[in-house]
């Protein structure tokens, strides 16, 4: 698998590195490199001296091995149409939403390398506090308007979360906190609403599907412990954060609801359980 793989990647540029096609196919160096010899040896790729670094060497694919690459493409297309062939149409929309989900998740699980998301603890909280108040001023919510980062819970996260039917959620990198998000119950709500609460994301998380991810888990842990709905406020200025919430299913409300104590975000959404 690894050898056909290095084709196809080979096949879409003029030349890569031994490394460059092991980061590419998520293996070590040294698998990548036994499996491009072998393709050598067949005079599917040949190999040239990197001018930049002559200890290095670049690989570049042959016109046998771009035969060979559409030879497997053809196969793959057969047998892919095939199949798809048994299906009816609606069925085949099926297969075709979820492949392309499926897809999505494999660029963001490359993307989300590195990164880790876990509960928060005591010793997150001064950090936790600094991603709260970095990212308000990034965007201008300022904490005299009324936005979340002038909450006194800002400084002590952990305890505030610690509360049953409550989970607040950090993303290190590196051995730094740099975003959070968590749930809890919705302050004035009946008790069966819970409130997606102080989501933010510092530049080093953005466009990885980090925000996603960490709503998912709101929402099932949310949905695990008995709530009916997941409410959040927002404002106009957090343009990414408002299409997320809208791909995953929260419904613009036009009243508010609880009392959040931020009036000043004028916008609601809500995600009903099923």
């Amino acid at each position: 698998m690894s050898e056909i793989h290095s084709l196809i990647e080979l096949s879409t540029v003029e030349s890569l590195s031994v490394q460059e096609v092991a980061d590419l196919l998520l293996i070590d160096k040294s698998n990548a490199s036994r499996a491009l010899k072998t393709l050598g040896n067949q005079g599917l790729v040949e190999f040239k001296s990197n001018d930049a670094d002559r200890r290095a060497k670049d690989v570049f694919i042959t016109d046998a091995g771009r035969e060979r690459v559409s030879l497997v493409h053809a196969e793959a297309d057969d047998q892919v149409g095939c199949a798809l062939g048994m299906l009816g149409a609606h069925e085949r929309e099926i297969v075709g939403r979820g492949l392309q989900s499926y897809a999505k998740a494999l660029r963001y699980s490359r993307l989300q390398e590195g990164f880790y998301i876990r509960p928060i603890t005591a010793a997150d909280d001064h950090a936790v506090a600094r991603v709260i108040r970095l990212v308000s001023e990034e965007y201008g919510l300022r904490a005299e308007d009324g936005f979340a980062v002038g909450d006194p819970s800002v400084d002590h996260m952990s305890s505030v979360y610690a509360d049953k039917g409550s989970r607040y959620w950090v993303v290190e990198y590196k051995g730094q906190v740099v975003g959070g998000g968590g749930v809890a119950a919705l302050q004035g709500g009946s008790g069966n609403v819970c409130e997606l609460q102080k989501m933010y994301f510092t530049s080093e998380c953005r466009g990885r599907g980090l925000g996603r991810r960490l709503v998912l888990m709101a929402l099932e842990f949310a949905r695990n412990f008995g709530y009916e709905a997941c409410y959040l406020e927002t404002t106009g200025e957090l343009r990414e954060a408002i299409s997320l919430y809208k791909a995953l299913g929260f419904e613009m409300q036009k009243d508010s609801l609880g009392d959040t104590g931020h009036d000043v975000c004028e916008l609601r959404y809500l995600y009903r359980f099923d």
